[in-house]
């Protein structure tokens, strides 16, 4: 297991100076002839792979009875991932794998953690297990909106896993008091899978927008119309001034799914998120989580975005006038591309359950070669919006997503 060496930048905290260690070749898109000689060499870092959103046998029910920690961890080993959170059903849902029936005999009496132990026995200087959960409140006859939160734990060493999450009776808890006893127990929370026709109690309400992240990308069917959904409310958050990570979960309830997964039955690390941080400790992790230095993937799909001034140094958003784009299509994805858009505007309906929409420009589209790398270079000229690029093609499966340059 190891993480993957390269650049994202935290630019509130970046002071180095800045070394031209080797020229930039690959100039194309918008001007052709606009090249910078030299660019600042990448500071040191890993990309460590995890997969934020996986049940558990013994803790979610409808696991298929054989999704057990220690499987899970097997299976993550063989996915190359470096950490992953168990996110399992809060208690009302039940822990029964054979069934989807609920208990009230169970409605809010916890125990909420239950693999905490085991989670932290399976951890080791390679990998790391987090027992978190999704708190799952939900209406009356499933009738519509409230919302998943993925509650991932802040601090370890003095997280309170004595806490019990109220979600039942139906109807009675709305997003909001999820999100808010999230933030009350430590959490970093996660709106899952905020849009869905398909499972619409699954979806999000909106009744609050006191989060940290939005899972813009659940496994369930692969990058699907759902997740445009959740990107765009992502974007528009970020074009609003809120800092909003984008994340990725599998939301993985049966370990020996195979990749990329089965019609509603996704694979573990099918999407995968890296975070680029200083070590795999829990503390880097989640420090480089709150910065919102993710990219999101499956397969050997990669999209990696960063900026530099007009001395090929990384400095404040506001003097970023060329960004790079540094990636891989995965050989399995059809037709691939490199799209690179810029979000200019939003409209915002929230708390209405649409969806927003964005205005911008696509920057640059450039078709892909299967299995190589690209490493490209566009220039922006300190032009305002959120930045992100998409590795796509002719399939829901093996898309890449990248993490967002904001400029004011």
């Amino acid at each position: 297991m190891k993480g993957i060496p390269f650049l994202f930048i935290n630019f509130t905290k970046l002071s180095l100076l800045c070394l031209f260690l080797f020229s930039w070749s690959a100039c194309v898109d918008r001007d052709p002839d606009y090249c910078l000689p030299n660019i600042e060499e990448d500071p040191p870092g890993l990309w460590y792979h995890g997969d934020f959103h996986v049940h558990a046998t013994g803790a979610s029910n409808d696991t298929g009875g054989d999704s057990f920690p220690p499987d899970i961890r097997a299976m993550a080993f063989e996915r190359d991932l470096d950490f992953l959170v168990l996110t399992d059903h809060s208690n009302s849902t039940g822990s029964d794998a054979t069934t989807t029936e609920e208990d009230p005999a169970l409605f809010n009496q916890g125990p909420e953690f239950p693999y905490w132990e085991t989670a932290a026995e399976l951890s080791d200087d390679i990998f790391l297990m987090v027992c978190g959960n999704e708190i799952s409140p939900v209406q009356v006859d499933e009738a519509g909106p409230t919302g998943h939160i993925g509650c991932i734990p802040k601090d370890l060493a003095n997280f309170d896993t004595s806490v019990v999450f109220i979600d039942r009776p139906r109807g009675t808890v709305n997003g909001a008091s999820a999100l808010q006893q999230a933030k009350d127990a430590g959490c970093f929370s996660v709106l899952n899978h905020p849009y869905s026709t398909i499972a619409p109690w699954i979806a999000f309400d909106w009744t609050s927008l006191d989060y940290d992240a939005i899972e813009v990308w659940n496994g369930t069917v692969g990058y699907d119309p759902w997740d445009e959904q959740a990107t765009a409310a992502w974007i528009c958050d970020l074009l609003g001034g809120k800092q909003v990570t984008a994340i990725g979960g599998s939301d993985n309830h049966r370990i020996f799914t195979p990749i990329p997964g089965q019609g509603l039955d996704p694979a573990l690390g099918y999407p995968t998120t890296a975070v680029y941080a200083q070590s795999l400790a829990w503390p880097d992790i989640m420090t480089a989580l709150q910065e919102g230095n993710t990219m999101i993937f499956e397969g050997d799909s990669r999209i990696r975005i960063d900026g530099y001034n007009d001395n090929g140094c990384f400095g404040e958003p506001k003097d970023i006038r060329t960004i790079r784009l540094r990636g891989t299509a995965d050989a399995e994805l059809p037709d691939p591309q490199l799209i690179v858009y810029r979000a200019t505007g939003c409209t915002d309906p929230r708390p209405d359950l649409n969806p927003p929409t964005l205005a911008g420009d696509t920057l640059s589209v450039k078709t892909l070669i299967p299995g190589e790398s690209f490493d490209i270079r566009l220039p922006i000229f300190g032009e305002s919006g959120v930045y992100t690029a998409r590795v796509a093609g002719n399939s829901v499966h093996y898309q890449a997503l990248s993490r967002a340059i904001v400029i004011p």
